[in-house]
């Protein structure tokens, strides 16, 4: 009986976890990420994708 209820909590949490990557991974990179906003590689990147919309509305 104890064998099931820590099976079930094992693959409920890996369920979870599996979930939790896929709509972070939807995202993207750095729009997943939890310090986006004081991360430097993030705010690199997003710097990164402003200047590019710019240089299409030139």
């Amino acid at each position: 009986m104890i064998n099931i209820i820590i099976l079930l909590a094992i693959l409920g949490y890996s369920a979870w976890v599996l979930v939790r990557f896929l709509r972070k991974s939807r995202q993207g990179a750095c729009a997943g990420c939890s310090s986006s906003k004081s991360c430097p590689g993030c705010a690199g990147s997003s710097m990164n994708e402003d200047h590019a919309k710019i240089k299409e509305s030139i």
